[in-house]
């Protein structure tokens, strides 16, 4: 199994849905080019596991973190985004933007 797919795997099974569900890492791309991106590098989440950033994304939903605009995502807008970022490699050289 590539690591895409067991990203995309644990992520849907931190929402309780088991292995059925896959999510979709070029969805997850792009809502993180369209939603993201204007305050984010793709490696501000990299090499984070994806139970610990699911329930980060899902913290700053829930305004439990604080985030600088507001953020509207479905449950499997956020298992895409944790299976996109499990595909980005940490970039050493870059130091990130944000604590969030």
């Amino acid at each position: 199994m590539n690591k895409a797919l067991l990203v995309a795997v644990a992520a849907a099974a931190g929402f309780g849905f088991g292995s059925a569900a896959v999510a979709d890492v070029a969805a997850g791309k792009a809502k993180f080019e369209d939603v993201c991106s204007e305050c984010h590098e793709p490696e501000d989440h990299a090499g984070i596991a994806p139970a610990e950033l699911t329930a980060k994304i899902n913290d700053i939903l829930a305004k439990k973190i604080k985030h600088k605009g507001k953020l509207k995502l479905s449950e499997s807008e956020v298992s895409d985004l944790v299976a996109y970022f499990g595909t980005v490699k940490p970039d050493p050289s870059k130091k990130s933007k944000h604590k969030d």
